[in-house]
């Protein structure tokens, strides 16, 4: 069972993620900041982060940012957005990030519905 920290300010993203994932098998731990997910991070590190590019407090580039340069970014990444840019994601690769998917509420499709596809291990079944 993975341990995983989806930080996001939008509490029915943070909901749906913590659902699916749950119910896929994994821990979840919650943050709607900034803030909260430096103190989760602090804490113990998780085997996955799923963040928000876009928060209030502080932005999830500047997070990304934060942690690679404290030594803490030593699990993989996935930004998440439903206003990503071209050179958003140019940089979060280049600070060391995984993936920059859309989040899955803006488009209706979580990653266990494309699973579930008879397409989903073609190549070009996007």
């Amino acid at each position: 069972m993975s341990q995983i920290l989806v930080v996001d300010d939008e509490i029915g993203i943070r909901e749906l993620l913590s659902e699916i994932l749950a119910d896929e098998g994994h821990s979840v731990q919650l943050a709607e900041n900034a803030a909260s997910a430096r103190a989760l991070r602090g804490a113990g590190r998780p085997d996955l982060v799923l963040l928000d590019i876009w928060m209030p407090d502080t932005d999830g580039i500047t997070l990304l940012k934060e942690w690679a340069a404290n030594g803490q970014l030593t699990m993989p990444v996935v930004m998440m957005s439903g206003h990503g840019t071209i050179e958003t994601a140019v940089e979060a690769t280049r600070i060391g990030k995984t993936d920059r998917p859309a989040k899955a509420a803006d488009h209706g499709e979580t990653g266990a519905e494309k699973r579930r596809r008879p397409d989903a291990g073609r190549a070009d079944a996007a």
